[in-house]
C-alpha cells in the first residue's frame, strides 16, 4: 500500500512539473512561483507520514491530494483542471479503504462547492457527473474490496491447511515458515529482478502442501524410505500443484512448486529439469528448502551444523544447486544463520553422519 501511495506523490511531483514548465514557457500566469511552492508541498506532510507513523499515511494522502486539487483549481484558469477532482476518488480506490474513499470523494465535493466560480449550468453539471462517477467507483470498490478479502481467506485457509501438514510430524514444524524467511533473505541479498516478493513468500509457505496426500506411514517413518515408499513421496510435488492450482494461484507458484525437487544437473524430479529450465522461485526454494532440511533434526537423522550444511550447499554448486544462487546464499549466510538459531533443535547434536548422505540424495525424498 505504502508503494501505492508513493506511486501518487510521484504522480503529484510529475503534474506540478508539467504545469510549471506550460506556465513558465507557453503560458505565463501571476503569482508563478507561489503555486508552484503550493502545489509542490501537498506531498510532503504524507511523505514524511511514511517515517512518523505509517497507520496515519494513507489517510494524509487523501487529504495532501484534496489540498493539492484545491490548489490546482484555485489558481490555474482551465475549466479542464476540474477533471482533477476526479483523481481523487480513483485514487482512494487504490487504498482499498472505504471510509478514505468516502473522504476523499466528500473532501473533493465540498471543496469544489466552496471554491468554484463557475456559472450556474456549469455548477450542476460539474455536481451530477461527479456524485455519479463516485457511486459508480463506490460499487467497483465494493467488488474489488470483497475480492480482496475472498482471495486474502483462500490464501490463510491454504497456509493453514500446508500448516497442517508439518504438524503431522514434530520434527517438521515451522519447516515452511523458515524456508519462507530464507527464500526472502536470498531474494533481497541477490536483488534479482521479476520477483514478486509476497508471491515468493507464499510459495515458501505452501511448498510442501501435496504433502497432505502422502501416507503418514511414509510421511513419517522413521528410517530410510525404500523405493516404493520414495516413489510415493516423489509424488508430492505434482499433487502440491494441482492442489495450488485449484485455489487459482499463478502460473509462476505452480511451476515453483512442482520443480522444488528438481536439481540443477537433472537428477532431480519430477521432471529431471537441467539447469536454468528450472524456475526461477524453484532455485531460490531448492537452497532455502535444503539449508532448513540439514540444519533440522529428523526421526532418521540429526542435524548438520549450519556451517556444514553452508559447505555441503556450496559443495553441491552445479549439481544441486544454480551456481549463481549458491554465491547469493554465501553472502546471505549470516542473516539466515539468525533464522537458524531460532530452531532450537539446531545445537543438540554435532552429528555429521548425515553429510555424504545428502549430497548423494541417499535421503531420497526425505530433505524437506
Amino acid at each position: 500500500m505504502i508503494r501505492n501511495i508513493k506511486l501518487g506523490q510521484l504522480f503529484i511531483i510529475g503534474s506540478a512539473l508539467l504545469q510549471a514548465l506550460h506556465h513558465y514557457f507557453i503560458q505565463p500566469m501571476e503569482l508563478f512561483y507561489t503555486f508552484i511552492l503550493l502545489f509542490l508541498i501537498g506531498f510532503l506532510p504524507a511523505l514524511l507520514m511514511n517515517y512518523i507513523n505509517k497507520d496515519w499515511t494513507k489517510a494524509v494522502f487523501v487529504l495532501c491530494g484534496i489540498y493539492v486539487v484545491s490548489v490546482s483549481y484555485t489558481y490555474v484558469d482551465y475549466a479542464i483542471v476540474q477533471s482533477a477532482y476526479f483523481f481523487l476518488p480513483v485514487t482512494a480506490l487504490l487504498l482499498n479503504d472505504r471510509r478514505l474513499y468516502s473522504l476523499s470523494s466528500a473532501g473533493g465535493f465540498f471543496s469544489y462547492l466552496i471554491l468554484s466560480k463557475d456559472a450556474a449550468a456549469d455548477y450542476f453539471a460539474f455536481i451530477s457527473i461527479y456524485m455519479i462517477f463516485c457511486l459508480l467507483l463506490f460499487m467497483v470498490q465494493t467488488i474489488v474490496y470483497k475480492t480482496v478479502r475472498e482471495k486474502e481467506s483462500v490464501q490463510q485457509g491454504v497456509k493453514a491447511f500446508s500448516l497442517a501438514v508439518e504438524a503431522k510430524d514434530v520434527y517438521t514444524q515451522g519447516h515452511s515458515k523458515r524456508v519462507a524467511h530464507y527464500s526472502m533473505i536470498l531474494a533481497r541479498h541477490g536483488a534479482f529482478k521479476n520477483i514478486n516478493p509476497e508471491e515468493l513468500e507464499l510459495t515458501a509457505l505452501i511448498h510442501d502442501i501435496g504433502k497432505i496426500s502422502t501416507p503418514d506411514a511414509v510421511l513419517m517413518k522413521n528410517g530410510k524410505l525404500s523405493q516404493e515408499e520414495y516413489e510415493i513421496m516423489k509424488k508430492h510435488p505434482v499433487d502440491g500443484m494441482e492442489l495450488a492450482k485449484s485455489f487459482g494461484y499463478s502460473e509462476r507458484v505452480l511451476k515453483a512448486i512442482l520443480h522444488h525437487h528438481e536439481r540443477y544437473d537433472g537428477l532431480g524430479y519430477p521432471y529431471q529439469l537441467t539447469g536454468k529450465d528450472i524456475p526461477f522461485y524453484s532455485r531460490i526454494l531448492a537452497i532455502a528448502d535444503s539449508f532448513d532440511a540439514m540444519t533440522s533434526n529428523r526421526a532418521y537423522r540429526k542435524a548438520m551444523t549450519p556451517w556444514d550444511a553452508k559447505k555441503e550447499i556450496e559443495n553441491q554448486s552445479g549439481k544441486m544447486y544454480d551456481p549463481a544462487i549458491v554465491e547469493v546464499f554465501n553472502r546471505a549466510y549470516y542473516d539466515m544463520l539468525l533464522i537458524c538459531e531460532e530452531n532450537e533443535d539446531i545445537y543438540n547434536n554435532v552429528n555429521l553422519i548425515a553429510h555424504k548422505e545428502v549430497s548423494s540424495g541417499l535421503f531420497e525424498g526425505k530433505l524437506s
